[in-house]
């Protein structure tokens, strides 16, 4: 199947360029890349004029007035050319066999969702400044495992990697779990059922909840599941300040009211609906 990457993209030209560094050195590479970026920065202009001779990544923008992020997602939406999409941030590095078992794992109305191992601001910086590898990292994760504690790293448990199929891995992912929603800045899907969805919600103007819990319920209704990759296609964030305020609160009390309205095609999607 065809398969589009879409890195959700904007201004952090460090990241991005580990981010495609990991994606040319996957262990499945028969995909094409997409890099959404929500603005329109001469730099990241500047900056991916080195892979212009690559045929597998390409570039759209948008202009930059503020947070619009699921704009910008329903634009890659608009242009990817994958039957099935993969979805990343722009702060979120992928272990080496991350888009093999995203790939491998994809199913008939299902949606996958993993998690992301939250790096601390020290080793977020030595791999920005390629002092230390990040591969390094995910080879030796459970040796780093202490060191990631003391930097204050979060959800570290989201490293450790099992064997797809496994015992262990059979026995953790198979427990359910009371919010079983898929996390934006590392899940898959097929396009087509995004399209059921009438895509991503563009009335939520604040980062969190628009981006991922909202397409959870939705996805639901027309018989689209969860299935988990933890464990199994792991990435890393890397670490920077965030400053959301209340947009949690308020994106979730704006999808609560959506959701007592019935509104699974959202109005203000990939097509705008009138009511």
């Amino acid at each position: 199947m065809k398969t589009t990457i879409i890195i959700s993209v904007y201004k952090d030209i460090e990241a991005l360029e580990l981010i495609i560094e990991s994606l040319l050195s996957q262990t499945y590479n028969d995909f094409d890349i997409l890099i959404s970026e929500d603005g329109s920065s001469a730099e990241m202009r500047f900056f991916l004029e080195k892979y212009s001779n690559n045929d597998k990544i390409s570039h759209i923008t948008q202009e930059d007035d503020g947070w619009r992020k699921n704009i910008a997602l329903n634009n890659a939406l608009r242009t990817a050319s994958g039957e099935y999409l993969i979805f990343l941030d722009g702060d979120i590095v992928p272990y080496k066999n991350f888009v093999e078992h995203h790939v491998n794992l994809a199913q008939k109305n299902r949606f996958l969702s993993g998690r992301r191992v939250e790096l601390g601001p020290f080793f977020s910086g030595l791999i920005r400044k390629r002092i230390l590898s990040y591969r390094l990292i995910e080879k030796l994760y459970l040796l780093f495992y202490p060191f990631l504690v003391l930097d204050k790293g979060r959800h570290l448990e989201e490293g450790v990697y099992l064997r797809p199929g496994s015992k262990l891995e059979k026995k953790v992912n198979s427990k359910k779990k009371k919010k079983m929603m898929l996390v934006g800045c590392n899940f898959s899907c097929w396009k087509k059922d995004l399209e059921t969805i009438n895509g991503f919600d563009e009335d939520y103007l604040s980062p969190s909840v628009g981006e991922d819990v909202d397409l959870s319920w939705r996805l639901n209704h027309f018989g689209i599941t969860y299935k988990s990759v933890r464990y199994i296609a792991n990435t890393f964030h890397l670490y920077h300040a965030r400053n959301w305020g209340n947009a949690f609160d308020e994106n979730e009390d704006m999808m609560k009211e959506k959701i007592s309205k019935k509104l699974y095609r959202c109005k203000n999607g990939l097509i705008k609906e009138n009511d």
